[in-house]
């Protein structure tokens, strides 16, 4: 990677950072399809990837005693069954297709929530099928955020314990996915080096979006998921 390329990915990775503390998830939402405008897309994935396996850790961390445990186990065993089908998408689909796909999902999923969709009565079955589409969505193209926002959402969950769940899932999902990108050679000395160097940037989006997490109260946290869904949508449909 150029030095160019390497400065618009940091710039990526801050803007990322501080939607990724506020709301909890957003990271690879928003850094693949802005990436994808400087680097490969698969090139991105696997970035987003790697830089999202340290942010992920530090929320799970931060978050943990708010998650909700039975729907953690039950979202990351459908994620990892889905993984591998997602990873023969990366390997085999062209990425605009599933970028395509991916926006018009989103966007789907965002007028359900606009509606005010109920599905606390859905039981773990809602838990089942967000956590195999956030698999695929997870090894495919690093975006495995809006299915389970949707899912978190309609069952009416309080933003901490949404935030503490949800990192909960991308870490466990982080892990698997880096580990299977590693196996097969997509982890390179170029990658590593960008990683690096990112790194700083990642740190202030996150102390940025820590000072701005404060004054975000549930009904613009509702408000803040809804948005940054449909910017992803629309992001991944004009990048498709």
């Amino acid at each position: 990677m150029t030095a160019a390329q390497i400065v618009e990915v940091a710039a990526v990775f801050v803007a990322a950072s501080v939607l990724s503390a506020v709301a909890g998830f957003g990271f690879g939402l928003m850094s693949v399809p802005l990436m994808s405008l400087a680097v490969d897309v698969r090139q991105a994935v696997v970035l987003s990837t790697m830089v999202g396996l340290g942010v992920t850790t530090i929320q799970a961390v931060q978050w943990r005693r708010h998650a909700d445990r039975g729907v953690l186990r039950r979202t990351v065993l459908a994620a990892y069954l889905g993984m591998p089908f997602g990873y023969w998408l990366f390997v085999h689909v062209e990425a605009r297709w599933l970028k395509l796909a991916l926006g018009v999902a989103v966007l789907a999923a965002v007028v359900l929530l606009v509606r005010r969709i109920d599905l606390r009565d859905a039981g773990p079955g809602l838990d089942y099928a967000a956590g195999l589409v956030s698999g695929v969505l997870n090894t495919s193209l690093s975006t495995n955020g809006p299915p389970l926002a949707f899912a978190l959402q309609a069952k009416g969950m309080e933003p901490n314990a949404f935030r503490g769940t949800i990192s909960a899932i991308f870490l466990s999902c982080n892990v698997a996915s880096f580990a299977l990108f590693a196996s097969r050679g997509y982890v390179t000395r170029s990658a590593l080096v960008t990683v690096l160097v990112a790194l700083p940037a990642v740190v202030v989006g996150l102390l940025l979006g820590g000072r701005l997490r404060p004054h975000v109260d549930a009904k613009r946290f509702r408000a803040l998921v809804l948005a940054l869904l449909t910017v992803a949508g629309i992001m991944a449909i004009a990048t498709a």
